[in-house]
């Protein structure tokens, strides 16, 4: 069992529990308008569906921290926001409340529930009024922006992808590689599944959740895929059971007399791959993966072409950021993530710079890097040039510290730098939501709010 997981029987009950609940409440009925698309702001993993990490919203120059609490156990994924007023934070426990509300301007909290949330990385999909869609053990789940259980859609294996085509389809790929859609009103089919990676038979639902992180070959779809909801085509890698290398995909939704997903094309990876999100450029005409030794590759969103490849010298854990129309900046790299039985966890987790990397006429050039900084994170960029990053910094009580650095997109050099008090460990995440307000989570489970 992977560090940080809860007793997957438990999940299971508490899945069974939840869909009895939720049963009698289900209707085939659509509620109108009253759904909107994914909200304009950190609304999900990688920030939205493009898995671009970029701030739909400008940071202050000089942040300073607003307020902090603790949430009572460990996380392992960002807070995600509804642009509305509520951040919302996934926890791991045995008991208790795993997913709070809370209010961005004080911290309070709206709500809290407990849910049978599973992933390698738990952050609820947020929509424009503040529903949430969250990742479960075996499908997804549905809550109101008030906190109650709406529906429960099953999907074999646990969804890393659960992103809003538009106000009505959502977008659903497990871990073990089945795709499908359904209705954001109801929970209901809108498509039938598709198999990406085979079929999965008769496992666990959570069957090689474990190695998604570092994307081996044990866990076949590891992370969120880039969408493109203007053309409703999503980006993702795959490893089929079997098969010697990983490979870089499109799958489209296509409507008509019958609405269904189709592959578009698929091209092997042979430098292998890394358990980060596949990012999609500004222009929609590029999608950036990382390669097994944590090379930034860039491909074509029109056939899969191999465009450029730039060694970083390392390999991170959390996916890039988009800079600029051109521009990439890479991820941090955290103790939170199983590297395999041999793995002791230590402080460490080695170097992770910040590097700035450009899409120069077809070429890829690092553009500059700080090899000075240990990135603990995803980095976060925003519309007015600039990058938010967390690095290791001084020493607490508990262990070495934590700073929150604003950088300057042009050349990398340090705007701001902020110590995060009391806060040692690894980062489980960062984001920005709407009003320029900046959430870092830390793996012991305690949210900081800087604005």
């Amino acid at each position: 069992m992977a560090p940080g997981s809860t007793s997957r029987a438990g999940r299971v009950l508490a899945v069974a529990a939840l869909v009895g609940l939720v049963a009698g409440c289900a209707s085939a009925t659509e509620s109108g308008g009253a759904r909107l698309g994914q909200a304009e702001s950190w609304s999900s993993v990688a920030g939205g569906p493009d898995n671009s990490g970029r701030a739909r919203s400008d940071v202050d120059e000089a942040p300073e921290l607003l307020w902090s609490r603790t949430l009572g156990a460990p996380a392992i994924g960002v807070a995600s926001s509804d642009g509305i007023g509520t951040s919302f934070q996934a926890t791991v426990s045995e008991r208790g409340c795993n997913l709070f509300a809370l209010a961005t301007d004080d911290g309070r909290k709206r709500f809290c529930t407990r849910l049978p949330t599973d992933g390698p990385r738990i952050t609820a999909t947020v929509d424009g009024r503040g529903s949430l869609f969250v990742p479960m053990h075996g499908g997804v789940g549905a809550v109101a922006e008030s906190g109650e259980n709406r529906w429960f859609a099953p999907t074999r294996g646990v969804p890393t992808t659960v992103t809003l085509l538009d106000n009505r389809s959502l977008l659903l790929i497990s871990h073990l590689g089945v795709a499908r859609v359904v209705n954001a009103h109801t929970g209901l089919d809108a498509s039938p599944e598709l198999r990406l990676t085979g079929d999965p038979g008769r496992v666990d639902p959570g069957f090689g959740i474990p190695w998604c992180p570092t994307g081996e070959r044990g866990c076949p779809v590891p992370a969120p895929a880039a969408v493109d909801t203007a053309s409703r085509t999503a980006y993702l890698t795959a490893w089929t059971p079997g098969r010697d290398t990983p490979e870089l995909l499109a799958v489209r939704l296509t409507s008509g007399d019958v609405t269904f997903l189709e592959e578009v094309w698929r091209v092997p990876l042979p430098e292998g791959r890394l358990g980060t999100p596949v990012v999609l450029s500004e222009d929609r005409e590029r999608v950036y993966v990382h390669a097994a030794d944590g090379a930034l590759g860039a491909y074509s969103t029109v056939d899969g072409a191999a465009l450029w490849s730039v060694p970083v010298g390392y390999r991170p854990d959390t996916p890039p950021a988009v800079v600029s129309g051109d521009a990439v900046v890479t991820g941090g790299r955290t103790t939170t993530v199983w590297r395999g039985p041999d793995d002791d966890h230590d402080d460490d987790p080695g170097p992770a710079p910040v590097i700035a990397v450009r899409d120069d006429g077809g070429t890829g050039r690092e553009l500059w890097r700080r090899d000075d900084l240990q990135q603990l994170t995803n980095p976060a960029t925003t519309e007015d040039g600039r990058i938010v990053v967390a690095v290791r910094s001084g020493e607490t009580e508990e262990g070495p510290g934590i700073a929150l650095l604003l950088l300057d997109a042009a050349d990398g050099g340090t705007v701001h730098h902020i110590d995060v008090p009391a806060a040692s460990g690894p980062v489980a995440g960062l984001s920005v939501d709407s009003d320029g307000r900046i959430a870092l989570t830390t793996a012991m489970g305690a949210v900081y709010v800087f604005g």
